[in-house]
């Protein structure tokens, strides 16, 4: 039987990923994790971002093709102890993969046409100043240059490097031009000629670098760059359902490379993660405009908070249970005490994100009300078990500068020391972070961070959000 690797351990705030866990992510999640290790592979190899949890060895992830479909799962990288129970044997080397691949021959007549098409069409461009076709470039910054297949200069758009790829480019190989381009400020593109009904990894692995972006120079793409005197690719992008929309001609302007990382038409991956992030908590921001602390003795006792706990209970099951579990262990009512909870760490975000106190639990206004909440509330045996997740996302915002006062760090070392402290996998820890997987959930906050697109008041540097 083969064996298997069942949980990875990452570099924090991820943590650890059973197999199990990574099976059942969504694509784009898992792809980005095999992207992300890939491209640590080539910035330090010494410090990898996953290991195996028996041997400590370096690990990532393979893409498994059965059924008709692709399947994530671990491997150990080739200097990992062989002796560990999880090995799975050893792994063919890129070099020696791409070497069978090609059987010797890195390239081909339709490759050879495919750039030397494209870089003419880029030479029409007025603006164009340089063009050149597998011409090593001297680098700037990195320590050894590349051989673009097209590399190309224009005045006012910036530096271009288009990839053609026909075969199935390598994840290795994929990081490390990712990674060289980057650092060198030169946009890369890559380019397929078309997209088969089933795609390689590879294919798969560039498409999410390039935010669910697929371009091609396909026939409809060379009439149009023909008839128009300039490049222009066919674009593709992701639906919802992980397909593509119809195929749109693009020029190089309409593209965005402003982020460095990956130039794309339109951030298909980005959105759809923050707005599972926004989507928990929709119900609760209606809840607290219509009964706000200083017109209600009882705020959560008030209608407006049903269908905030209906939502999150739905999205957290095991919330159900736990609210009979309040009724009967302590005789109060576990909706209306989440909800408490929840106003809590509402106020900090709001907090962080305005730069001005504003609480949803108590009647303290102005200038640090904020403070005097959390000093109030976690001197109180109902939420003093809940110091370390409030800590938690206290100093995860830009409103951690409160951590530094005296009174609140008495009042956080007190409740720990007077209360057993909930952890991750509790109920209502679980509740917490589908309201601010910003904060709590290690998987999405990484992603979120490694684009750049972690919102302001969870720490990062996006305004929005």
């Amino acid at each position: 039987m083969q064996r298997t690797i069942e949980i990875a351990d990452f570099e924090l705030p991820r943590g650890p990923v059973s197999i199990v866990q990574l099976m059942a992510m969504p694509r784009a999640t898992w792809e980005h994790l095999r992207s992300e290790i890939n491209r640590r592979r080539r910035q330090d190899p010494s410090r990898p971002l996953a290991r195996c949890r028996l041997c400590n060895g370096p690990v990532f992830i393979r893409s498994h093709f059965a059924s008709g479909e692709h399947s994530p799962v671990y491997a150990h990288y080739p200097e990992s102890p062989a002796d560990c129970p999880w090995h799975q044997g050893t792994n063919l080397k890129p070099d020696d993969a791409r070497a069978a691949q090609y059987h010797g021959h890195q390239e081909c007549a339709l490759h050879r046409w495919m750039c030397d098409a494209i870089a003419e069409l880029v030479s029409k461009d007025p603006r164009c100043t340089l063009v050149t076709v597998d011409t090593y470039r001297r680098p700037a910054i990195e320590k050894r240059g590349r051989y673009p297949d097209v590399y190309a200069e224009i005045k006012g758009l910036g530096k271009f490097a288009i990839e053609v790829q026909l075969s199935k480019p390598f994840a290795p190989e994929i990081a490390a031009r990712h990674l060289h381009y980057e650092v060198e400020g030169v946009a890369l593109i890559w380019v397929f000629r078309q997209l088969e009904a089933e795609l390689p990894q590879g294919f798969h692995d560039v498409i999410t670098l390039q935010r669910g972006n697929a371009f091609l120079f396909d026939d409809p793409a060379l009439v149009a760059s023909t008839e128009r005197g300039t490049l222009i690719l066919s674009a593709l992008i992701e639906n919802e359902h992980g397909d593509f929309l119809k195929p749109r001609l693009v020029t190089l302007d309409e593209l965005d490379h402003s982020t460095g990382r990956a130039v794309f038409l339109e951030d298909r991956r980005t959105a759809r993660l923050r707005d599972h992030c926004r989507a928990g908590r929709i119900k609760w921001w209606e809840a607290f405009a219509a009964a706000p602390p200083d017109k209600f003795d009882y705020p959560f006792s008030q209608d407006c908070f049903v269908p905030a706990w209906d939502s999150i209970r739905t999205l957290v099951p095991a919330l159900g249970p736990w609210k009979q579990q309040c009724w009967t262990e302590l005789s109060y009512r576990g909706d209306r005490h989440f909800a408490e909870l929840a106003a809590i760490l509402f106020s900090i975000a709001r907090t962080a994100a305005t730069g001005k106190d504003r609480v949803y639990v108590t009647r303290y206004t102005g200038s640090g009300a904020l403070l005097a909440m959390l000093n109030a509330k976690l001197t109180s045996q109902a939420f003093m078990p809940y110091a370390a997740l409030i800590e938690t996302m206290l100093a995860a915002t830009p409103a951690r500068d409160r951590l530094a006062r005296s009174s609140l760090a008495r009042t956080f070392e007190q409740a720990r020391c007077e209360a057993e402290q909930i952890q991750p996998g509790h109920p209502v820890w679980s509740g917490v972070a589908r309201l601010f997987p910003e904060i709590y959930d290690g998987l999405r906050r990484a992603e979120l961070n490694d684009l750049g697109r972690l919102p302001q008041w969870a720490g990062g540097t996006a305004q929005e959000g």
